[in-house]
């Protein structure tokens, strides 16, 4: 099973865990190493008994009161993109190659490049944005941070982490009226790695080039708490209300239900998230750091 497999990266990492009793139907277990719990959302379980549709979100909230962390582990997820998802996990456990944004650089990248990026680095992949921004470690710290197999070419900078925004959108109610407004759409490193400061740089460059009065993004609440948003200086708007979608029982992809019109409802099974968290950070009465 899919979940054994996790276990499996645990044990060789020696990672302790235990497994926990609870008010779930679904499988939990703890790391108290690391405060973190891991929730197996397994699908069957969806097709023989009713969730509520505030599940998640209300579990993530009781975890969270406790200053701890949960992490929603979905089948269809993990079956998608297991590599992916074990990273982020070591990751989280602090099993990542750490580098500093010191050692790199910020350009400009191209859609394809973008693309590409992001479809092997972020769980939810690309999507479709107006600016898009590259991290590129420099050439000279290549050999000491990076694998020799994942290195290109060795003179060349290495794009080691990607965010992208969306287009600019004018405020017209209420206290933001008159302030232009972007979203941030997408961040990923380069899996197994962590770049300190990372997304603070990039968010710099953007911010440096476009001038905006507030840039605004989501925390996933089946992967995050959202305290790397508030580490950046992003202020908690609210809570968002769970999302539905609909999963192919055969191949596991995940489409958005308002993508599942005239689908056979028996190929599918619907589902839904932990929600998200909105996050907001003003900038127009705070003059940007130049890089």
């Amino acid at each position: 099973m899919w979940q054994s497999e996790i276990y499996t990266l645990l044990e060789n990492h020696q990672i302790s865990f235990e497994i926990k009793t609870c008010d779930s139907p679904f499988e939990l277990i703890y790391l108290p190493d690391y405060q973190l719990h891991l929730h197996f959302i397994s699908l069957e379980i969806f097709q023989n008994a009713t969730i509520p549709l505030n599940f998640f979100k209300d579990f993530s909230e009781k975890i969270q009161s406790q200053e701890q962390r949960i992490i929603h582990l979905w089948e269809d997820v993990y079956v998608q993109n297991p590599t992916l998802v074990n990273a982020r996990i070591l990751a989280m456990c602090g099993y990542s190659k750490r580098l500093n944004a010191r050692h790199c650089f910020v350009e400009r990248i191209d859609n394809p490049t973008a693309e590409v990026f992001l479809n092997e680095n972020h769980l939810q992949a690309s999507v479709k944005s107006k600016f898009k921004y590259g991290l590129f470690l420099k050439a000279q710290y290549l050999e000491k941070f990076i694998d020799s197999a994942l290195i290109q070419e060795k003179n060349k900078p290495l794009l080691i982490a990607v965010a992208t925004f969306s287009a600019g959108r004018a405020m017209k109610y209420g206290e933001r009226a008159g302030t232009r407004s972007y979203e941030l759409l997408r961040f990923a490193t380069l899996k197994n790695h962590h770049v300190v400061g990372g997304m603070d740089k990039l968010l710099k460059a953007f911010s440096n080039e476009y001038q905006p009065d507030d840039v605004m993004s989501y925390a996933d609440r089946d992967w995050s708490d959202g305290r790397s948003y508030e580490t950046l200086g992003f202020q908690k708007i609210e809570n968002t209300s769970p999302q539905n979608f609909m999963v192919n029982k055969q191949t596991f992809e995940r489409l958005n239900i308002n993508q599942s019109e005239g689908l056979k409802e028996q190929s599918f099974i619907q589902i839904f998230n932990a929600g998200s968290i909105k996050y907001i950070k003003l900038l127009h009465d705070k003059e940007m750091a130049k890089n």
